[in-house]
């Protein structure tokens, strides 16, 4: 046998043996559990099995273990993954030394691998190597030109070995197939429009993975990242929003494997629910290192610690899509989910617009003359006075949801009212939140920048946010009034329901409330890092991103939680209303990307780069 293939043989044994001797090392040296010992144990097995099937094959030159040797060859590089991800599978973390090195030698092993399968292709091998061509022509396992002779086989043994060479053939393509999805490219379907119009649902596109520098499975190990990201770049991520400890992330690899041996039939990467995993995600970079960001009424605002003031991202214009019921109406047609028309879209434009304009002068004015009518008509109604400057508790903390509060209205009122102090609450409620404002005044000047806009809460979104709660607070306060009116008038509940000033005010309120449960947490975002404790900015670090998708209005991205929670429209009002979100800006941290999709392949009519 010639030389080189002996010394890459026990090249390869040697790889091996260094392979489990580390997972015994990292067992003991670290701690003992049974995901390492039994990796160990896989690793150690099929080592001794090599080294017994060299000896026989090299040394003792039995032609007949050909076969043997060269399905080790195949299997060897799947077996040390298979270990590595097993001993990965603890609870416990692993030393990073030991896994870069368990990488090294699976790296090396398997190269060496692929030299000797080149080699050992049957044909080759036998003319190559005289002598053991001489025995395979002997025992009749080739003929003269070194062609393998098809063994005679006829009934059962025929059928099962027929079947293990299925079995054989599958097993090994789908790890090849894995493989390559980690290191080189993967197809991807697109399950969502969130990234409406460049991709639709069910593209196919490739994703390029080798230059984000892949890593290892269950390891933060890899090759390094060989790229550059930019804002506007579309990439492939994993979604930080799922826990990513040892055990998820075996299981998320598994799950590949599953869903490659059922031909995507079968999915286990699930959450605690049964729903298939939003993992991994395709999404645009929005947000680069060294950026702080903030977005108010669909705009995208930056700002670097060289540039204290936001200032709109001019690129965002490119990509970001609010109203898909503007698109092109061919493509129109393949959307499924267009959340608004064009006239709901003018609407929601006009409602931020008049958000914009509030002014806070006159807001007060409106709201304590809504404040001293209410309680005029309360006197009258039922001629009793607050006992008293104690605000009573009329307002349970279940009614604070703005949709609870305004649905409930009608009994809100009612309770105000006839209660006796509801004129105390209405008043606090209407005006409390002057307090904020004076307050935000008062500092602008003393920093001498009272001739500017004030901004409660020192941005756009937290002043916007105040007053979107503030909008609500006037609409309450417009219906509380007109309804109290109405019952003194001796007016029926039928007919209230039919009053043209009435009917404007609900309309108003359930604009209002609308665009707070609905729209508000698609439209902005508040300012992503949170500025510090001591008010200075924060800014995205080093090798992190921020992503959203290009159809915003249906795109649960980087700026959102997977559930919501109950949070106050503002925290600068102490009778705020509450609403559902589920707004929680993150960055992506590098090591997450995947890859970036080179490559639309389907449909054909859709065919191209993305992008482009």
């Amino acid at each position: 046998m010639k030389k080189i293939l002996v010394v890459l043989n026990y090249t390869v044994l040697v790889f091996c043996v260094l392979f489990s001797f580390l997972q015994l090392v990292f067992n003991f040296s670290v701690s003992f559990d049974m995901e390492g010992f039994f990796a160990f144990i896989v690793t150690a097995v099929f080592t001794l099995f090599f080294a017994r099937e060299s000896f026989f094959f090299l040394k003792k030159r039995r032609v007949k273990r050909f076969f043997v040797i060269h399905k080790i060859y195949q299997y060897l590089p799947f077996v040390l993954l298979a270990a590595f991800i097993i001993r990965r599978s603890g609870e416990r973390e692993s030393v990073q030394a030991y896994d870069t090195a368990g990488v090294v030698l699976w790296a090396s092993a398997s190269l060496c691998t692929v030299c000797l399968l080149y080699f050992f292709s049957p044909k080759r091998f036998f003319i190559q190597n005289e002598e053991y061509g001489r025995d395979a022509v002997e025992l009749g396992i080739v003929d003269e030109k070194g062609v393998l002779k098809p063994k005679k086989r006829r009934g059962l043994k025929k059928g099962l070995f027929e079947l293990l060479d299925w079995i054989d053939a599958i097993v090994q393509a789908v790890c090849t197939v894995v493989l390559i999805n980690i290191f080189i490219f993967q197809l991807y379907v697109i399950p969502s429009e969130s990234m409406v119009p460049e991709f639709l649902i069910g593209d196919r596109v490739i994703g390029f993975k080798t230059a984000s520098g892949p890593r290892f499975p269950v390891s933060d190990t890899g090759l390094p990242v060989m790229r550059n990201y930019n804002r506007g770049d579309i990439v492939i991520f994993r979604n930080p929003r799922y826990p990513q400890d040892n055990k998820s992330e075996v299981k998320s690899f598994l799950s590949q494997l599953v869903l490659m041996f059922t031909f995507t039939k079968v999915n286990l990467n699930v959450d605690e629910n049964g729903d298939v995993k939003a993992d991994p995600l395709v999404k645009r970079i929005t947000g680069v290192p060294g950026e702080q960001l903030v977005m108010q009424d669909g705009v995208l605002y930056r700002r670097t610690a060289e540039q204290k003031d936001f200032t709109p991202v001019e690129e965002e214009g490119r990509w970001a899509q609010w109203n898909n019921a503007a698109l092109p109406a061919a493509l129109r047609k393949k959307v499924r989910y267009i959340p608004m028309t064009n006239e709901q879209y003018k609407r929601m434009l006009d409602i931020e617009k008049e958000r914009r304009s509030l002014d806070y002068t006159q807001a007060a004015r409106e709201a304590r003359e809504l404040s001293r009518r209410f309680s005029a008509e309360k006197k009258i109604l039922s001629g009793l006075a607050a006992s008293g400057t104690a605000i009573p508790a009329l307002v349970p903390e279940s009614m604070t949801d703005a949709y609870t509060f305004f649905n409930q209205s009608d009994t809100l009122i009612r309770k105000l009212l006839m209660f006796s102090g509801g004129e105390l609450w209405f008043n606090a409620f209407m005006t409390d939140w002057e307090n904020a404002v004076e307050k935000a005044v008062s500092e602008a000047q003393k920093n001498g920048t009272a001739d500017q806009s004030v901004l409660i809460g020192g941005d756009i979104y937290s002043d916007a946010m105040f007053r979107q709660n503030l909008i609500l607070k006037l609409c309450f306060g417009r219906l509380a009034v007109r309804t109290a009116e109405l019952i003194n008038r001796g007016v029926s509940a039928s007919e209230q329901s039919r009053d043209t000033e009435r009917l404007k005010y609900l309309m108003d309120a359930q604009d209002a409330v609308l665009y707070l449960v609905s729209i508000n947490d698609m439209r902005n975002m508040p300012v992503f890092p949170e500025n510090t404790v001591a008010g200075e900015p924060a800014y995205i670090p080093p090798e992190n991103f921020f992503m959203m998708g290009d159809n915003r209005f249906n795109s649960l991205d980087m700026r959102h939680l997977l559930e919501a929670r109950k949070v106050p429209v503002t925290a600068f009002d102490s009778y705020t209303l509450y609403y559902n979100s589920n707004m929680k800006p993150q960055y992506v941290p590098q090591k997450n990307i995947l890859g970036v999709p080179v490559l639309r392949f389907f449909p054909l009519k859709r065919f191209g780069i993305p992008g482009k």
